[in-house]
Order: structure tokens, then C-alpha cells, then sequence
């Protein structure tokens, strides 16, 4: 799928919300952590990157790899501002977070830079300056849009708990202080706020964790939501919370185990559900419009069930 197909399709399926749609496939660069790199070099070259046999590496110079994914980028940004004019609805703004990122990504010694507490620290201030400028261009395409800023951090979980191996497999790398991952979340989250910008953090894991400080920090976004124990306390202050449609399973039954998750917490479904997002797994709509298109159409289905309980409790 090239870029004007995913701009296309996205601004036809998502009129109200919309995104700039990830195609790994194109290359090192279309990637989220490519992209993200992007953003780094554009405020720093001491975090341009670089391709090596095992994944991204810190280059310090600017080169091939780095320019391909700006280009990715200014495509992809170009696509979207074609596709979706006078766009008035929400915008997601989507990058690695600091975490993840430096998870990620190599030093020149091929240990990953999560090691460095420092180089985390440096990322977090960088992505924040790398982030800003992303944000202005999609305030310049999109003037009537209104921002939000999410930080992919699949990785968080993980280094929390000190679970993500080391180069050689053999051990794995320090655990990172709760306190600390939160603090390198923190600058980002006032410039959200700053830029007039709702704010969350997308987890792989469960995000019990971090739940409630990022709450109480302004967070106003979370993924995912279906198994998280805040989840009444989301529902209560009314945040976006996003539910991914499990691909092994029909609409009716996604929709119902949604539906049950509310209830069972004792609020009224129909007051519930402008609160939800519900949307596809990332992988299912990252290949193709061929495999994308059942995602989409069974999201929608899910949507059309949680707005009509009748049909959704009938047989």
C-alpha cells in the first residue's frame, strides 16, 4: 500500500478521526521507530540512526537511512493533507516513546541505549523538541483539527520489570525505575498540554502500572482498556479509551464482551460509549487494503452493536 492509498483509505474510513497511517513494508524508515528517529535527528544528530544486521544503531551523522525516513515522512504527511482537506476532527499524533525507543536502538557498542540512563534522559528532551515541530506542521495542514499525542510504549512494561534481554541474549538489562519512566514522560506531557493537545500512553502490556499517575499527570487518552482495573475511574472522567477488536472473534461477541466490561462496572452502556474508541489491531491493517478491509468493516460492525443494545442482546 503506497502512501496516497493509505491517506485515501484512512481519510474515507476515519472522517471524524484521523492519523498518519504506519507502512513498515516500504522500508527502514516507514517504520515506527524510523519514524520516530526522524523526529530525533531533526532537533539532534547525535540520535540519527542508521541500519545494521540487527535493527537501528546510533550513527551521530546524518545519512541515507535518516533522509529516507524524513522523506517517508513528508510523503506521508503530503498524502494525508491531499486527501483529507479542511479536516475539522480529531488528529492523533503518534511517535515511540523514550522508553521504547531507546529499547530499540543501538549504541555504537551494540548494547541498546536503554543501558544509558542518560541517553534515555536525552531522548525524552529531544523527541519533546522533535515532537513540537511535528505538531505545528499538522496544526499548519490541519488549522481546524483538534491534536492528540500518543506515545507507542510497547516496551515500558518490560523494562519496568527488567525484562528485555541484552545483545547477547544471555542476561537482560537493569530494571528501570517506575519514577523514572514517568519523569521521561513527563516533559512531553506538558508540551502536549502547551500545544493545546490531549495526551496518553499505549502500552502492550497491561498498563496497571502507570494507569493511575498518568491520570492524575492530565492523560487523557489510554490504550488498551479492556483489562485495566481504572477502568470505571476512565469511564467516570469521561477520557478516550481505545478497545482493540480481537481478530479471532465475530463482532457480536467483541462488541458483547465490551458491553460486559461497562456494565458489570454499573454504568449505563449508552452513556458509556462516547468514551470508547473502538479500532482494528495494529497488524491488521498494516500490510494491505486486501487484509485492512474486513478490520475496518468488522470495527464498524462493532460500533453499530454497542450503539443499538436491542440488536446487540438479540440473537
Amino acid at each position: 500500500m503506497s502512501a496516497q492509498e493509505a491517506a485515501q483509505v484512512a481519510a474515507g474510513e476515519f472522517p471524524d478521526a484521523l492519523f498518519l497511517p504506519i507502512l513498515p513494508k516500504r522500508g527502514p524508515g516507514a517504520d515506527p521507530v524510523g519514524r520516530t528517529a526522524a523526529l530525533l535527528s531533526s532537533v539532534s544528530s547525535d540520535f540519527s540512526t542508521s541500519v545494521v544486521p540487527s535493527g537501528w544503531q546510533i550513527s551521530r551523522t546524518p545519512g541515507l537511512d535518516m533522509q529516507r525516513a524524513k522523506n517517508f515522512l513528508r510523503q506521508d504527511q503530503d498524502a494525508m493533507e491531499e486527501h483529507a482537506q479542511d479536516f475539522a476532527g480529531l488528529f492523533t499524533c503518534s511517535v515511540v516513546g523514550p522508553i521504547s525507543w531507546c529499547a530499540s536502538v543501538e549504541a555504537a557498542s551494540g548494547e541498546k541505549l536503554i543501558r544509558d540512563r542518560g541517553a534515555v534522559s536525552e531522548v525524552a528532551d529531544v523527541l519533546t523538541e522533535g515532537l513540537r515541530g511535528h505538531i505545528a506542521s499538522i496544526a499548519r495542514i490541519f488549522p481546524r483539527a483538534e491534536l492528540a499525542v500518543v506515545l507507542e510504549e510497547p516496551h515500558a512494561v518490560a523494562a519496568c520489570s527488567g525484562a528485555i534481554p541484552t545483545a547477547s541474549g544471555l542476561n537482560t538489562y537493569v530494571n528501570v525505575d517506575r519514577a523514572r519512566i514517568l519523569g521521561s514522560w513527563e516533559p512531553l506531557i506538558a508540551m502536549a498540554g502547551a500545544c493545546g493537545a490531549s495526551f496518553g500512553v499505549s502500552l502492550a502490556d497491561s498498563d496497571e502500572l502507570f494507569t493511575q499517575s498518568l491520570m492524575v499527570a492530565g492523560a487523557k487518552t489510554f490504550f488498551p482498556a479492556g483489562s485495566s482495573r481504572f477502568l470505571g475511574e476512565q469511564l467516570e472522567a469521561h477520557n478516550a479509551i481505545y478497545w482493540q477488536v480481537k481478530p479471532g472473534w465475530s463482532p457480536r461477541k467483541n462488541a458483547r464482551d465490551i458491553a460486559q466490561r461497562i456494565t458489570s462496572l454499573g454504568f449505563e452502556l449508552s452513556a458509556a460509549t462516547g468514551s470508547l474508541v473502538v479500532v482494528p489491531t495494529p497488524a491488521s491493517v498494516s500490510d494491505s487494503w486486501v487484509v485492512a478491509r474486513p478490520a475496518i468493516t468488522a470495527v464498524r460492525e462493532v460500533v453499530d452493536l454497542l450503539n443499538d443494545e436491542d440488536r446487540l442482546l438479540g440473537e
